[in-house]
């Protein structure tokens, strides 16, 4: 057995702080030891096993508990993170707290967030294009979204790391770190010691099939668990005399619970696994300390939520041992000094000496640049870094968008690298929708192609058809005419037809009108940061109404032309389930006969919706005000209402008129809480009318409203549920597709 070696207990000087000048800490490689104390130094070896891992949290507390000091940490997967925290100084509570607050649904989510996305897809979002899309390959084959990136992850380890410590090498830590990773393609073990902390975690972490792997070095490594999923004789090839591992591993399936391939897949891996930590548990010493939770079936590796069950087993498994630890202990005086010297080595974000852009996507430097506000010279704002990098990502199709705090010679700067999609710069979209009630269905189905590189601006080419019971067909370009994406042209070639029935007071049918139109359009764009787009152009077009009444057919041509201009404030966070956040648009057009316009009128369009989530409870409030400003609008002009949330308790086009008016509240309540797939009952009271005449709007407004049930799908929310109003018998209701979106291609 190893002799106890003389630890070095690290005092530090505080010269690798980042704030101070670097000649400070010139020819300094790491904090500095000032004292010697003769002790054995303790390694800690944390184990893999996803939120199984939230018991090494508790571990550390009951070891800081026991004044127990943690020398060297080696970890893999979510022991990498827990035990890189760890490295930079952060004392178990901090850790917990930080824990505590991670939302890992999103987290392993790297779809844009809706508010960080620019106002340009805000406004495309209008055409109903919500379902997957499928990358354009080189060779043409189709190519699905891939695994979890890590935009989000590689941003929370940056920034949970970067405002602490900053240095090259592992060692170098205020406690000496490696993470333990996997080669996925020789299968050896490889042990990241040197770079980025952020990047080590989140390889070590890469669980193959589920995250994209990381390279470095040439080599494409993924969860360390594959082959040291407790990496004992890591932590004591470190240099450690005592070993305190913590197997977090979960247990292979018994045979009862093999029931499916998925289940013998899962048990493959596990027995690799398992393999592995069997044999570090055997590599252990006498002296050495091995800490085994009760974890059971109670936290499984998927369970984030988990933490407030996981960290008390860790620190009972803990404290079972406080026996065997107890000659690994400090005395009260030593064990201060032991925090002290590892708190001394930390230190705030860096001043910022350079900013240096390594573009590898679509976009011109000029673009991003523009998204990047920190400048050389100043004190690293990591929120404000981070707002930025999600702006860039939301620009779209981009894999990552990140930063590194890096040296280079004296200097201390910020290396962001910005990396295009794998999947290439042209999409196919597609899109689904589906409304029906007692009296019959609607389904239109989307698809469209978009070629995302016209140019360094983010231009775009997008042609887009829909099929159904409405059809539809969009072909334009989005031109943008500066780096900062601010102004932009945008002609449109689109034709559409779509059915509107016609309904007298009780509901009953009259006669089904088809409008058909299709035209060109030009509009001169400005954005105004993320959420505010207004846009002023003309549109001119043809086409005809058909209307049939019993065996009777009608068909009456028109042309026309219009000038318009609109301003859509849009920071909702999702069109689906809107739970924070609010919409507004307004629209005024004039018909010109300048134009082509056979009928000369104007019209002004307003729509407002709002939410607020507090916990489970979601209110909603909206509304809408329609109306013909100047002159009398023809039937194809004309205003509908009812649907979903849009006069409940009415038939979709129901009300029709040359004015429309509606507000409406709304509460949700969310019943089920399945992670990604939540489920909700709401119910809706809303008043309103469409009329001829403007001053009856209000006036003689029907009361109506809906209850429902709404689920979450992969396809976009679930709506089933039952409307009602006022004036005759209720009507039960189902519909797929965004709740505030168009379920229309065609023309704007």
């Amino acid at each position: 057995m190893p002799q106890p070696c003389s630890l070095r207990v690290r005092l530090c000087h505080g010269l690798l702080l980042l704030g101070l000048p670097f000649a400070a800490a010139q020819g300094a490689d790491s904090c500095r030891p000032l004292q010697e104390l003769e002790r054995p130094v303790v390694g800690l070896a944390l184990g893999g096993g996803g939120a199984r891992g939230y018991a090494h949290i508790g571990a550390l507390q009951a070891l800081e508990e026991l004044r127990v000091p943690v020398d060297l940490v080696a970890g893999t997967s979510m022991g990498s993170i827990i035990g890189g925290l760890t490295a930079t100084g952060m004392s178990p509570a901090e850790i917990k707290g930080v824990v505590e607050k991670i939302d890992w649904d999103d987290v392993f989510d790297d779809e844009t967030d809706r508010k960080d996305q620019p106002a340009r897809r805000k406004r495309v979002d209008a055409i109903g294009l919500y379902g997957p899309k499928l990358g354009v390959g080189r060779d043409n084959k189709l190519l699905p979204s891939g695994f979890v990136g890590g935009q989000k992850i590689l941003l929370l380890m940056e920034n949970l790391t970067s405002q602490r410590v900053h240095v090259d090498r592992f060692e170098q830590l205020p406690i000496p770190f490696k993470a333990v990773t996997t080669d996925i393609v020789t299968g050896e073990m490889v042990l990241m010691t040197r770079g980025s902390l952020s990047d080590a975690m989140r390889a070590s972490m890469s669980v193959p099939g589920a995250f994209d792997p990381v390279l470095s070095d040439d080599r494409l490594l993924v969860d360390g668990g594959l082959v040291r999923n407790l990496p004992v004789d890591v932590v004591r090839a470190m240099g450690a005399d005592k070993v305190i591992a913590v197997d977090v591993g979960t247990p292979l399936r018994d045979a009862p619970n093999i029931t499916n391939v998925l289940n013998v897949l899962e048990q493959m891996t596990s027995l690799a696994i398992v393999q592995n930590t069997r044999e570090q548990i055997e590599a252990l010493l006498p002296g050495d300390v091995l800490l085994r939770p009760a974890l059971g079936n109670e936290v499984n590796s998927a369970s984030f939520d988990r933490f407030d069950v996981a960290i008390p087993l860790g620190y009972a498994a803990t404290m079972a041992q406080a026996e065997q630890l107890a000659p690994l202990a400090l005395s009260e005086a030593d064990y201060r000094a032991y925090r002290a010297a590892v708190q001394g080595c930390v230190s705030g974000p860096p001043r910022v000496d350079f900013v240096r852009l390594n573009n590898r996507s679509r976009f011109d430097d000029a673009v991003l640049k523009n998204y990047i506000s920190i400048q050389p010279g100043e004190q690293l704002d990591i929120a404000q870094l981070e707002d930025d990098l999600r702006r860039i990502y939301g620009l779209g199709f981009l894999r990552v968008a990140r930063y590194e705090v890096v040296e280079d010679g004296p200097e201390i700067g910020l290396e962001i690298t910005v990396e295009q999609d794998d999947r290439g710069a042209d999409f196919i979209e597609t899109g689904l929708t589906l409304s029906g009630d007692s009296r019959g269905t609607s389904i239109n189905l989307q698809a469209g192609y978009l070629k995302t590189d016209l140019d360094g601006r983010g231009s775009e080419f997008r042609t887009a058809v829909q099929v159904g019971n409405d059809l539809g067909l969009l072909a334009d370009v989005y031109k943008y005419l500066d780096d900062g994406q601010r102004w932009s042209l945008n002609p449109v070639i689109s034709a559409s037809r779509r059915d509107v029935i016609v309904y007298d007071q009780n509901g009953r049918s009259l006669a089904t009108a088809e409008v058909s139109d299709y035209g060109i359009g030009f509009f001169l764009g400005w954005n105004i940061g993320r959420y505010a787009n207004i846009s002023l152009g003309a549109e001119t077009f043809r086409g005809d109404t058909k209307v049939v009444v019993g065996p009777e057919r009608l068909k009456e041509p028109f042309r026309g032309g219009e000038w318009q201009a609109s301003l859509l404030l849009d920071r909702l966070d999702d069109l689906f389930l809107p739970r924070s956040g609010s919409l507004l648009r307004l629209e005024y057009s004039i018909s010109d006969d300048a134009l082509g316009a056979d009928t000369e009128f104007s019209q002004f369009r307003s729509q407002l919706f709002t939410s607020k989530t507090l916990g489970r409870h979601n209110v909603l409030a909206f509304g809408r005000y329609n109306t013909t400003t100047d002159k009398r609008a023809p039937l194809y002009a004309l205003f509908t209402g009812g649907g979903f949330l849009n006069m409940s308790g009415f038939e979709p086009n129901e009300l029709v008129g040359q004015h429309y008016g509606m507000v409406g509240l709304g509460y949700r309540y969310q019943v089920l809480d399945s992670g990604y797939l939540p489920g909700y009952l709401g119910g809706s009271i809303e008043y309103g009318r469409a009329a001829d005449r403007r001053g009856d709007l209000f006036d003689d407004g029907i009361l109506n409203g809906s209850v429902y049930f709404a689920y979450d799908t992969p396809l976009g929310p679930l709506y089933l549920g039952w409307g009602w109003n006022e004036e005759r018998s209720g009507l039960i209701f189902l519909r797929l597709g965004a709740l505030l979106g168009s379920t229309n291609i065609g023309r704007r």
